[in-house]
Parts: structure tokens; sequence; C-alpha cells
């Protein structure tokens, strides 16, 4: 079963895929969890673009006593490697 994603997770695009191919790898079931993406303020990128920020909410359905992650993404910004950092100390 798949990560249920809610809010603006178009925003994530292909991170999906490899957030749910990570939660295999440090062996978690997709299924477990809910991850909401939220789009954050826009910064100034190259030739006057705007880079859009997000912040991701990650919550363990499994284990419902651990705390909500919350990742930045964005341009420049790994919210998976980050999160699998954070998740091997939550074991």
């Amino acid at each position: 079963m798949p990560v249920e994603w809610q809010g603006d997770h178009k925003l994530v695009r292909d991170a999906k895929e490899d957030f749910e191919r990570e939660l295999r790898r440090l062996g978690f079931e997709p299924g477990d969890f809910l991850v909401q993406v939220r789009r954050g303020p826009s910064a100034a990128g190259a030739e006057g673009s705007r880079a859009i920020n997000y912040d991701v909410y990650i919550n363990d359905l499994k284990h419902p006593d651990w705390d909500t992650w919350k990742l930045e993404g964005g341009p420049g910004k790994n919210w998976i490697a980050e999160f699998a950092k954070a998740a091997k100390h939550q074991r």
C-alpha cells in the first residue's frame, strides 16, 4: 500500500516514489505513513524566477506516539535524506 499524500503534494512530484523507496529501505511499510505538504513562501531565484519552498509533515500511523517529522523542501533541500537520518534515530 502506498503512502497517503495530502495537501500540496504535487510540489514533490518524483520525490514521492523516492520517499516510498527510502521507507522500504529503512524497513518501514509505506502504507503506514501520512505525508502532508504545505506550500511555503517563495524565494527569489536566478533571473527573477521564484523558487517554491514547502514544508513536509510526516506521520507514522503505526506509531502515533512518535512526533510528527517537519522537514523543509524546495531547491537545494533534501527532505528525504533528512527524514532517513531522523528515522534511524527514532527506531
